[in-house]
């Protein structure tokens, strides 16, 4: 394993000890990520390990600059939740933000890549455990589509996510 992931792996690890994905341990979120995003190298894994470290943690973008560089840090900065009172209002935030990143930039084109990485782990996740949280995921499909998909950008984890979305609201009206 290369140290960067290894040392991505650790400090995630650290810094979410005691933090939960449902009734797993938080890890195991990052490690679905992490899988998910291993075609599209080294650091889209290291990113998907730390993609939530800014949001729920008390990590700050100069420690990853310090151990992972600039590309890395402001790629998890991208993908990082504004504050926001509610969770429409953060992601509406969220969302004009991904519209505005161009997918030829390292760190975006990172950032847009295990953002829809993060959210098949997310709808997967839910299907199996948690049924109302699919039903939200499927709500803000459309939506969430629109500010984060280009084309010829990770289209096996959109063609796979569509499906999930549009199997899921099929399975719903049986």
């Amino acid at each position: 394993m290369n140290d960067r992931l290894l040392l991505a792996r650790t400090i995630a690890r650290v810094r979410h000890e005691g933090q939960r994905y449902g009734e797993f341990p938080y890890h195991v979120h990052l490690d679905d990520v992490e899988r998910l995003s291993q075609p599209f190298g080294l650091n889209a894994m290291v990113v998907a390990q730390l993609h939530d470290i800014l949001e729920d943690t008390t990590t700050s973008v100069d420690e990853l600059i310090l151990d992972f560089g600039e590309v890395i840090a402001l790629s998890v900065s991208y993908l990082t939740d504004p504050l926001g009172v509610d969770r429409a209002t953060r992601k509406k935030q969220l969302y004009e933000r991904f519209k505005q990143l161009d997918e030829l930039d390292d760190a975006a084109r990172l950032a847009l890549i295990v953002k829809a990485c993060d959210r098949l782990a997310n709808v997967k996740a839910s299907r199996l455990f948690h049924p109302e949280k699919f039903v939200l995921y499927q709500k803000e499909h459309a939506d969430f589509r629109s500010a984060t998909y280009r084309r010829g950008l990770c289209e096996m984890i959109w063609w796979e996510l569509d499906m999930m979305i549009e199997v899921g609201d099929k399975l719903g009206r049986a």
